[in-house]
C-alpha cells in the first residue's frame, strides 16, 4: 500500500471551489500489461502488473527508464497472482498476490519478498493464510520491526479479528489478536479496510459495528502496542497515507466523502462529494505540496484547499496512487500516469 499538513485536496463533479479551471496535466507512461499496485523503493517506484495470466513486476527509475524485476513464483497460485499489495522499506520489497481456485472459488495466497534484482515467492503452509477459520489479507506493510501481513481471521468470540502476520526465517506467523484491540466481541465487531506505515509502526482503516452503531475506526501500530480510536462522525474509512508526522484518512460518512486528519483525529470540513458504499478510494498523496485526494467522479478529478480540478488525462476508477520521488503517480483506468 495502503498524509500531510492540513491542506486539502479533493474530487468533485463539475463545480469548482473558487480556484481556476484549468486541468492538471499528466502523461501516460507506457506499460505492457495492467498495473494493479504501487509502492516506492526510495525514488524507485515499483509497479505490480499482471499480463494475460500471471504476474510481473516492472520498475520505473527516477529518470524514467523502465526494467523488469525478475519474479520468481513456487506455487501453481503463485504464477497465476493478482497483486493484492507491495510495499517497500527502501531495501526490501514484500508483496501480496492471490488467486481464486479450488472448490469454493477462495483466494489463494502468495507471499513474496526480494529487492530490484528478483523478488521471490516464499511458500507457505496452507493453513498460514487459508483454510478453517481464513479470512482476507488486506495487504503488507512495512515497519522498523520488519514487515507485516495485515488481515482477518476468526475470532474466538465472534466474527472475525484484525489478524496480524509477522516475517522470520522465510516464514510467515500470524499473532495472536486475542486480548488486544484487533480482537473482535459480541459487542464490537471489526472490519480492516487498508493499512500504510506511520512512523516506525503502521495504520490500519476500516469500519466498526457496536452496539449497533456503525463508525469509522483506525488501529495503530507504534512498534509495540496496538491502540485504536473512533473517527467521528463517519461511517467507514477506506484509505490512509501517514507523512510528516500527519496521518490523512479518507472514507465515507452519510454517503459523502470525509477526511480526517491524525493523531488527534479531527474531520476536515470537506465539500459534498458522493461516496457510495461499495465505492473504493485511494490514499491522498503530497502534490506539490498540497495533499490530494484523486477520485473518479465524472472523470478523474483533484481538489486542493486553493482550487479544483479535473485531471488532463487519467479517465475510469482510480486503483493505485503512489509519490516515488519528486513523481505523483496514478493508476487509472488499468493505465498508469504521472502527475506533470
Amino acid at each position: 500500500m495502503r498524509r500531510l499538513t492540513l491542506a486539502v485536496v479533493l474530487v468533485l463533479a463539475g463545480c469548482s471551489s473558487g480556484g481556476g479551471n484549468d486541468s492538471a496535466g499528466f502523461t501516460a507512461v507506457d506499460l505492457t500489461a495492467t498495473p494493479e499496485a504501487l509502492a516506492a523503493h526510495g525514488d524507485v517506484l515499483v509497479i505490480g502488473t499482471r499480463p494475460a495470466d500471471h504476474p510481473e513486476v516492472v520498475l520505473r527509475a527516477a529518470d524514467g527508464t523502465l526494467t523488469n524485476a525478475r519474479l520468481t513464483p513456487a506455487t501453481p497460485y503463485g504464477r497465476e497472482a493478482h497483486w493484492y499489495g507491495i510495499s517497500s522499506d527502501g531495501a526490501t520489497i514484500t508483496g501480496v498476490g492471490g488467486e481464486r481456485g479450488g472448490a469454493h472459488g477462495n483466494v489463494r495466497w502468495s507471499a513474496w519478498t526480494g529487492d530490484t534484482r528478483q523478488i521471490v515467492e516464499k511458500p507457505q503452509g496452507f493453513s498460514t493464510f487459508g483454510g478453517y477459520g481464513a479470512g482476507e489479507l488486506i495487504g503488507p506493510v512495512r515497519t522498523k520491526q520488519g514487515p507485516l501481513i495485515i488481515g482477518t481471521w476468526q475470532s474466538a468470540k465472534a466474527g472475525l479479528d484484525i489478524a496480524v502476520w509477522t516475517y522470520a526465517a522465510d516464514t510467515w506467523s500470524r499473532q495472536p489478536s486475542g486480548g488486544t484491540v484487533l480482537e473482535s466481541s459480541p459487542e464490537l465487531l471489526r472490519f480492516p479496510l487498508a493499512v500504510t506505515p506511520d512512523g516506525d509502526g503502521a495504520l490500519v482503516v476500516g469500519w466498526q459495528i457496536a452496539s449497533g452503531a456503525v463508525s469509522a475506526a483506525v488501529w495503530r501500530f507504534d512498534g509495540t502496542t496496538w491502540t485504536t480510536a473512533t473517527l467521528p462522525d463517519g461511517d467507514a474509512a477506506l484509505a490512509a497515507r501517514c507523512w510528516d508526522g500527519t496521518c490523512h484518512v479518507v472514507g465515507r460518512s452519510k454517503g459523502k466523502l470525509a477526511w480526517w486528519t491524525g493523531p488527534g483525529w479531527k474531520k476536515l470540513t470537506t465539500p459534498d462529494v458522493p461516496v457510495s458504499d461499495d465505492q473504493p478510494l485511494t490514499a491522498p498523496v503530497p502534490l506539490h505540496g498540497t495533499p490530494t485526494l484523486f477520485v473518479d467522479h465524472g472523470g478523474v478529478r483533484l481538489v486542493s484547499e486553493k482550487d479544483e480540478r479535473p485531471a488532463d488525462g487519467p479517465s475510469g476508477e482510480v486503483v493505485a496512487v503512489e509519490k516515488a520521488g519528486d513523481g505523483v503517480f496514478v493508476v487509472a483506468g488499468g493505465r498508469l500516469w504521472r502527475a506533470g
